[in-house]
């Protein structure tokens, strides 16, 4: 999905007026405060000048706000999105007329693109401009009406994107079949999870967090080890919240019901409210939640809907702002989640029910701290970054199975606790605004410390030690990535890292201890070449690499460890925008070579340990096409075709051809088609969706090599706007289809029994949503 606001805002989001109070003053800096003060966004196109602009005080729309700053200056702004607008150069006829109003701005067409500004790359750009796989999920997009919630629902559009369904907080997310386990062990994670400007996540499973008030969900394809350090091997998942608005108030709130075939109701609630606190100078955005969703696997002998999960949270952010350009955000974060047991079964997949002697529920907590200062340093801009995460995981389960391999006789549960802190520091300098030469450079620090327990209860024993974990691992490196137009259309970008990683492990199974320390100098760099056909066509070529550490392996009995693992990549592909941007389409090819593969595999006793699995390569082909026609029809489609495979064991030994690896499928794809309409005077927008998701294995493991997915999933809704009202119904799993979307559930059992997660059944979501 290259574009996601597809249509063009409502008037009042175009006609929304602030309350602007900007002195006259440097360009550069009045723009960052405008930004600050309205939420608007800039790419662009030239380097600023060195002009000062004129005041601008009272209640006024961006638009006029950005027209009174710019007369009499060199630059004019050119909407390209709801919130964005592209800083050029004044035609010259127009420059020397420049103290004259501006004329009215043309309403869009229903069919043209709204460009979106994206900033995973740190700094911002142009979602067309970018030489690489770049996908932007963006809420209330027009051919995605179902509104996302979690990584999973982003992941239906998002080509490429794969998440375990593991259930809330153990669902692992893999990017063009880079994928290594299914079992949410201890090594980390292929793929980064950001927020706003940092790491949330080093080897613990995505958070479940539950997506509300943001801005959009950014995902970087292909490694990105030069701007992201060690372990962005398949890629980065970067959610960016809204900012607090300095120059106006406004909130949301929104009420819902579910009702789940086959199960029972549940009931969501959020609200959002943005204060200002000083005139032009702060904002407060508060952000609250709750939800229950009903269960809907059964106990073969006991109650019904035993999986039902409960979430509520809530986010506050404050932004400081000043006419000089500077502006610093502090944002917090807390999430607390309960489900009642797992949502795996031990039959067929057509049933919906689990023999079930213990019950295995899960309790998670999410938390952030974040702050962010930025400002210009001359020309330049300083960014710097502190951000600290933390996840406690709390997990039940039935290991009676395994009752003989752990050395404790009788019925047992295993209580796993695991308590992980990363701690994100970055500084950070970039080029000055519209600089034929951007760059970004700096230097950051990563700790991230995982602590992890392992206890066994019976009706008369309790083991409180059988397992204990503790890691640190931290990252040092400077960092530097940069384009530079070679030619008018022809642009090289160059991207390294020089890091040092250290590694601190100690594990405890039992009475059996090892530790580990180790420390390893690396270097990943990245480049690209990109190609501007048009300015709404680019191709481009990349080449990519990142590294990931290693630690203890208990099987490794020659050295107790496994090694750091790597990937390089190179892709190809394109943009391109057709008949006035009516049609958009995006397309890539991939080849990845992985060597000394992490895994986590499961021993006998069922305790989750990590070793190296091999060598693989991955290539593919992706892409999407979205179509607007007139009318308020939009259509889209996207595909991926993938061959993710294990090439050679551990030791060098070539494997058969099609050792897949574990989750990713070779082909799935998406169509979405919607039209807005009028019905009784009101704005309507009807959607059907569908999506595909290719047969998958389990596993490499011997054993554990099992079949799962080969599904297809159909949705559809309708939105409308009545007032200030939005009324939104859903139908997910429209055809209610069931199929294992995911062949693993308990590591106890897993070798003596199947296990299969089964789709949602169909479910009906109705909710009622009120801004002002």
């Amino acid at each position: 999905m290259a574009a996601s606001a597809l249509l063009p805002p409502p008037a009042q989001a175009r006609d929304e007026r602030f309350a602007i109070s900007l002195p006259a003053g440097n360009l550069a800096d009045i723009l960052e405060a405008l930004s600050a003060q309205t939420g608007i966004s800039f790419v662009y196109d030239v380097r600023l000048p060195s002009a000062r602009t004129r005041a601008a005080r009272g209640h006024m729309s961006a638009r006029d706000a950005l027209d009174r700053i710019l007369q009499g200056t060199p630059v004019h702004a050119v909407r390209i999105g709801p919130r964005a607008f592209r800083i050029t150069a004044r035609p010259r006829a127009a420059a020397r007329h420049s103290a004259r109003p501006a004329p009215p701005e043309p309403q869009a067409i229903a069919t043209a693109d709204e460009e979106i500004v994206v900033t995973a790359r740190k700094l911002p750009e142009a979602l067309s401009s970018i030489a690489g796989s770049i996908a932007v999920y963006v809420p209330r997009d027009p051919a995605r009406q179902d509104r996302a919630t979690r990584a999973g629902d982003v992941a239906r559009g998002i080509e490429g994107l794969n998440v375990a369904n593991g259930g809330l907080g153990r669902e692992r997310s893999f990017i063009r079949g880079l994928a290594d386990s299914p079992f949410n062990g201890f090594s980390q994670s292929t793929v980064s999870v950001q927020i706003d400007e940092g790491r949330v996540t080093y080897d613990a499973a995505e958070p479940g967090l539950y997506l509300t008030d943001i801005a959009r969900v950014e995902v970087l394809k292909g490694p990105q080890g030069p701007l992201y350090g060690t372990g962005a091997l398949g890629g980065v998942y970067r959610i960016v919240t809204n900012r607090p608005v300095i120059g106006a108030t406004s909130g949301t709130a929104t009420i819902g019901a579910q009702m789940v075939g086959s199960g029972g109701l549940g009931a969501n609630a959020e609200a959002m409210l943005n204060l200002p606190l000083v005139s032009d100078l702060a904002a407060l955005r508060l952000v609250g939640y709750a939800r229950s969703d009903a269960g809907w696997v059964d106990d073969a002998d006991g109650p019904s809907d035993v999986n039902r999960t409960r979430i509520a949270g809530g986010r506050a952010a404050l932004r400081l702002a000043s006419a000089t350009g500077w502006t610093a955000d502090l944002i917090g974060a807390y999430q607390v989640s309960h489900t009642a047991d797992s949502q795996y079964v031990d039959r067929d997949y057509e049933d919906l029910t689990r023999n079930i002697s213990q019950r295995e529920p899960r309790r998670g907590v999410f938390g952030l701290a974040q702050a962010i200062l930025s400002g210009p340093i001359g020309a330049l801009r300083l960014t710097a970054v502190t951000s600290h995460a933390w996840q406690d995981q709390h997990d039940v389960f039935d290991a009676s199975a395994a009752a003989t391999q752990l050395g404790v006789p009788g019925a047992l549960r295993y209580l796993d606790g695991r308590a992980y802190r990363v701690f994100d520091q970055e500084v950070r300098l970039t080029s000055a605004p519209g600089s034929a030469f951007a760059w970004t450079a700096g230097v950051s620090y990563i700790s991230a410390v995982t602590r992890a327990t392992g206890a066994i209860e019976t009706a008369t024993v309790t083991v409180p030690d059988y397992f204990a974990l503790h890691r640190r691992v931290t990252e040092t490196s400077l960092f530097a990535d940069g384009a530079y137009p070679l030619a008018p259309r022809l642009k090289l970008a160059i991207g390294m890292r020089l890091f040092r990683a250290t590694t601190e492990d100690e594990r405890q199974e039992e009475l059996d201890a090892r530790r580990v320390n180790h420390a390893v100098i690396g270097f990943t760099p990245s480049t690209s070449l990109s190609y501007q056909l048009a300015d709404d066509r680019l191709l481009y070529v990349r080449l990519g690499t990142a590294y990931r550490p290693g630690g203890i392996d208990p099987s490794n009995s020659r050295t107790g460890r496994y090694v750091g693992d790597s990937v390089r990549s190179i892709e190809a592909g394109g943009r391109a925008s057709f008949d006035g941007g009516r049609l958009d389409l995006n397309f890539a090819g991939f080849h990845a070579v992985w060597h000394n593969i992490q895994s986590d595999y499961l021993e006998p006793a069922g305790l989750v340990a990590t070793h190296n699995a091999g060598d693989a390569t991955i290539f593919g082909v992706e892409g999407s096409a979205t179509w607007r026609p007139g009318g308020g029809w939009q259509l889209r489609g996207g595909f991926t075709i993938q061959r993710p495979r294990l090439t050679n064991a551990a030791d060098g030994t070539r494997l058969p051809r099609d050792r897949r690896l574990p989750v990713v499928p070779d082909l799935a794809g998406d169509f979405a088609i919607a039209r807005t309409i009028r019905l009784f005077g009101h704005e309507v927008t009807p959607y059907a969706a569908f999506n595909y998701v290719g047969a998958s294995r389990l596993s490499f493991d011997d054993g554990l090599d099992r079949g799962m997915g080969d599904y297809a999933l159909a949705r559809a809704g309708a939105t409308t706007m009545i007032g200030p009202f939005t009324l939104a119904l859903d139908v997910d799993n429209l055809l209610d289809a069931r199929a294992d979307s995911f062949a693993y559930g308990n590591p106890f059992s897993i070798h003596s029994e199947h296990q299969y997660t089964p789709l949602r059944p169909r479910t009906f979501s109705l909710s009622l949503s009120r801004s002002f």
